[in-house]
């Protein structure tokens, strides 16, 4: 959900909103092999958002990609460094997005999706761990995505991208910008940003990475890249209860 929601190319264009929702900026090129988690989620075959694989038949995206979203639209694409090509191609069953969920304080973007038939795992497609902890202040990321490459852009790139960043603690990132103009940092997110890198509109869902496992989703933000403006990202280890409990139920439907 980045602020601003994202357009979804669909008939030529499906919307929803957040912030100013994500691409990757000033990134570059990787192979799915880099991020072998990664999904595209899809509406009548058009990439929205970006997701992670956590188990064969579970991927964990954000909420608000999810929401007014009717199940039987939805697929998603694993396995191929292309969005639109490539790897393989699964219905989705059943859609759970946090029951908090609040599109107006970005509070519990989180959901889960199971798919209709399992992955094939290989190199191309494999399961990323959860984190448990958060990450220390500064410590190394990345993410990755299908977004556009810079704000306000109306070309997305078709080969999967990703950019480095450095994780920031909630508490300092209430003290940029987002704190000044009366935006709540709380320990549901964290965020993340180095230099003039970002996730950008069209990334919203996918991974927050940090030493091979899975710390963020891409949530919101004010612009894509906006001086003052870290990115901001559902923390993964605030909902590791709810995560085993939802997984699971999910997992036995």
């Amino acid at each position: 959900m980045r602020i601003s929601y994202f357009f979804v190319l669909f008939l030529l264009f499906c919307t929803m909103t957040v912030l100013d929702a994500y691409r990757i900026v000033n990134g570059h090129p990787i192979d799915i092999q880099e991020a072998p988690w990664q999904v595209s989620i899809q509406k009548y075959g058009f990439h929205f958002c970006g997701g992670s694989i956590v188990a064969s038949q579970i991927i964990l995206t954000a909420a608000h990609c999810l929401v007014n979203m009717d199940v039987k639209t939805l697929t998603i694409r694993a396995g191929s460094r292309f969005w639109k090509k490539g790897g393989q191609v699964v219905k989705v069953a059943k859609i759970k997005s946090h029951t908090e969920y609040r599109a107006k304080k970005y509070l519990n973007d989180i959901a889960i999706m199971r798919l209709a038939t399992p992955l094939k795992f290989g190199p191309l497609a494999q399961p990323i761990t959860l984190t448990s902890s958060v990450p220390r202040d500064g410590t190394g990321a990345s993410v990755s995505g299908w977004g556009l490459l810079k704000a306000k852009s109306t070309k997305r790139p078709e080969i999967l991208q990703a950019v480095n960043l450095r994780i920031m603690d909630y508490k300092k990132c209430q003290n940029t910008n987002y704190g000044r103009y009366g935006y709540s940092i709380t320990r549901q997110m964290i965020c993340a940003a180095l230099n003039a890198n970002d996730a950008c509109q069209g990334d919203s869902g996918g991974p927050l990475v940090s030493k091979k496992k899975l710390v963020g989703i891409v949530s919101w933000g004010r612009g894509c890249a906006a001086q003052g403006f870290p990115g901001v990202y559902t923390n993964i280890a605030y909902y590791k209860k709810w995560l085993k409990t939802e997984i699971k139920e999910l997992t036995n439907c």
